[in-house]
């Protein structure tokens, strides 16, 4: 994720006004009827988490357990000793999928009592972990890190979603990881599948966000306007519109939907904010500045006469005054998990820039394509 998780907290990271973190969980709520354990990282600032749950009313429902390590298997192990139950629903912080996928997983379960997986059919699968597939049941997984080394002659991945026995701790426990734990569990149980198709992402790189963003305005977007923000009669809003408390949106300025503008966000006389985009909590969008497939994430701000297209601005961080960002990939230029093409005459692979927290673009720079600068300045190519 590297560089907006540059001295900031990937799972604090901002989709649509939620920290990505909340997406699963308040799936995992929906679905469980009861309470949730969710497990952080010492360097995830609880402050931040618990005020996140409180402002969504969610802390009654949610017990914090800070995690020991740093691996997915000893949270699994926090998870599984926290919990009391034989069965338990587990789900990963940076998956974004809706209720509907985790009630699969629930039903899948109550018809077999075995163990499940949530698998989903992706074209490019070198990036996730590999689930292999025979009939409703998985027959084999490998990891994202050996998956690249091998020759790969399946179509599905894990959805970071399982149902699994308490005898997984022991597997754990006995210096197993978690992909051969599983490979364990399909020998000697079985573990079915809950496969899925509609929406879901797993924020595992930068432009992920934006891919998040296209599922989360695409098939939940609700035109709401705050009575609390200030929108200029003279300014346009067409399609799903969500503005939030306190939000300014000047003289002349032009949303066109979907799209999100955060509680305090100011988008500027004269603005064009274009479809997919997501304005956070307290970012700015400068005068006469048009911003399209993008998300300033907190505080950040995009300057006067700017062209910000297919990217990400960290927190805090600044495109000084007519910044443009050149997004148009080379044909030859391959990227993991592309983005939707895009073009009104002829579709193209776009890839914009992903700027660090309190990061800085100069004013009067053209940038890109496809480009993560970094807080101290540095510029590396994707």
């Amino acid at each position: 994720m590297l560089p907006l998780n540059e001295g900031h907290h990937k799972f604090l990271l901002k989709v649509a006004g939620n920290p990505i973190f909340l997406y699963s969980l308040k799936s995992l709520l929906d679905v469980s009827g009861g309470r949730s354990l969710l497990v952080i990282d010492r360097d995830m600032p609880q402050e931040e988490v618990q005020k996140s749950l409180t402002a969504r009313k969610l802390q009654d429902k949610v017990d914090l357990v800070i995690q020991k390590g740093s691996s997915l298997e000893e949270a699994l192990r926090q998870v599984i000793d926290e919990a009391s139950e034989e069965w338990f629903l587990v789900a990963y912080g940076d998956v974004i999928a809706p209720a509907d996928a985790f009630k699969l997983m629930i039903k899948t379960h109550e018809e077999t009592q075995r163990p499940v997986a949530l698998v989903i059919p992706r074209p490019e699968i070198t990036s996730y972990g590999v689930a292999y597939v025979s009939g409703k049941s998985l027959k084999k997984v490998i990891s994202p890190e050996k998956a690249h080394g091998e020759a790969i002659d399946t179509s599905f991945v894990l959805g970071g979603v399982f149902i699994l026995p308490r005898q997984t701790i022991d597997l754990l426990n006995d210096g197993n990881n978690f992909y051969e734990a599983m490979n364990y569990l399909i020998e000697r149980m079985g573990i079915e599948i809950a496969l899925w198709s509609g929406s879901w992402v797993s924020v595992d790189y930068p432009w992920d966000l934006i891919s998040a963003l296209y599922e989360v305005l695409g098939t939940d977007c609700k035109t709401v306007i705050s009575p609390r923000a200030k929108v200029s009669p003279l300014a346009v809003l067409e399609g799903c519109v969500k503005v939030e408390d306190y939000a300014f949106i000047d003289h002349y300025a032009v949303i066109r939907g979907p799209a999100y503008i955060g509680r305090g966000a100011l988008v500027g006389k004269g603005a064009f904010v274009r479809e997919f985009t997501s304005l956070e909590e307290g970012s700015v969008v400068g005068a006469h500045t048009e911003v399209k497939r993008s998300i300033l994430q907190e505080k950040a701000t995009a300057g006067s006469f700017s062209l910000i297209t297919d990217s990400v601005l960290g927190p805090q961080s600044v495109a000084e005054p007519r910044t443009t960002v050149i997004s148009d990939l080379p044909s030859d230029r391959r990227v993991l998990r592309p983005l939707p093409l895009q073009g009104i005459l002829y579709e193209k692979q776009k890839l914009g820039v992903f700027l660090a927290p309190r990061g800085r673009i100069k004013a009067g720079s053209i940038v890109g394509p496809g480009v993560k600068i970094f807080r101290d300045g540095g510029i590396e190519h994707i």
